[in-house]
């Protein structure tokens, strides 16, 4: 399937997720809904996301370190936001990682510098998984589906995980007969991950920094869940769903996660006791927050070097 095609199918399968939304839920609530948000509750909601950039920015700061790579959080929070912009413009977040890894590891071995994103990503989704493990006995309201569900994402990442870290992931390729150029750039980027997860100290540091971040993922859900009118928000239910609902929206199987993400928000947030009009409201402000970014990254974006833009443009 050519570039063109596949973007076409994204697109319509996209259009046909949002239509199942439309279809399963109560659009006037989440209209009411919507309209209870006021200027303080956008301010809040800010200040989140300006925290939760920080964060991350910080945590990719100590893996760049430990290349050699000194940068100031400044310069990396614009390259994030650079990341949200390409995000948007391209199927899947891989886009976005490429572009500030290739920027910031310019006059590096660019495999290891996209192996420090890779890792401030994969020790986030590794915290992110562990705290849901954890909060599902503090979850009352979590179904069994949802608890299975988790079980089997937590033993998939945990078998992926060893695949790479022993080196069968190289060993299979080569007896499916994988082209040898894949082969030797994943055995360069097992070597650089590996290198990476030798630093006990920078993993204790990423992991304090990935459940930082994690908790206030669901802060900002319930930020926002407060302020579109659903009260009470169960705290131990969204250490389980929250996660669940990101990895849903990073399938990139539509624009941006167009209409899954959403789809994901009404059915696992209306399943722990939201409705599904509140459920909608809170993925569409949380979508809302997220074009604010892509935008401000796009401002960030016109201010790089030539080269670097034409990166970007390439890979959309």
């Amino acid at each position: 399937m050519g570039v063109f095609s596949k973007r076409w199918a994204q697109f319509l399968v996209g259009i046909g997720a949002v239509a199942g939304v439309v279809l399963s839920v109560d659009l006037n609530a989440a209209k009411v809904a919507l309209m209870g948000v006021s200027v303080r509750d956008l301010g809040i909601l800010l200040s989140l996301s300006v925290a939760l950039v920080l964060v991350s920015v910080i945590k990719w700061k100590a893996f760049l370190a430990r290349l050699g790579i000194q940068a100031s959080v400044t310069h990396l929070s614009r390259l994030y936001l650079v990341g949200y912009f390409i995000n948007l413009v391209m199927p899947s977040s891989l886009g976005g990682d490429v572009v500030r890894s290739l920027y910031v590891g310019k006059n590096i071995d660019r495999v290891r510098a996209v192996s420090a994103t890779m890792l401030e990503r994969y020790t986030g989704l590794l915290a992110m998984l562990v705290m849901a493990s954890i909060a599902l006995f503090f979850a009352p309201s979590v179904t069994f589906q949802i608890r299975l569900l988790t079980g089997c994402v937590v033993a998939g990442v945990f078998c992926a995980t060893l695949l790479v870290g022993n080196g069968a992931l190289v060993g299979l390729l080569a007896r499916v007969r994988c082209p040898a150029l894949v082969i030797s750039r994943v055995e360069r980027l097992q070597s650089a991950l590996r290198w990476g997860l030798s630093d006990r100290g920078l993993l204790i540091k990423a992991a304090a920094l990935s459940i930082a971040f994690h908790l206030l993922t669901v802060v900002n859900t319930v930020a926002v869940a407060t302020a579109v009118g659903w009260t009470s928000p169960p705290w131990g239910d969204l250490f389980v769903v929250v996660p669940l609902i990101l990895l849903v929206g990073a399938v990139p199987i539509s624009p941006h996660g167009l209409g899954l993400q959403e789809g994901a928000f009404v059915f696992f947030l209306h399943s722990v006791g939201a409705t599904t009009g509140e459920a909608l409201a809170i993925a569409l402000v949380l979508r809302a927050k997220s074009y604010v970014l892509a935008f401000v990254g796009a401002i960030c974006w016109i201010g790089l070097p030539r080269g670097i833009r034409s990166v970007s443009e390439d890979l959309a």
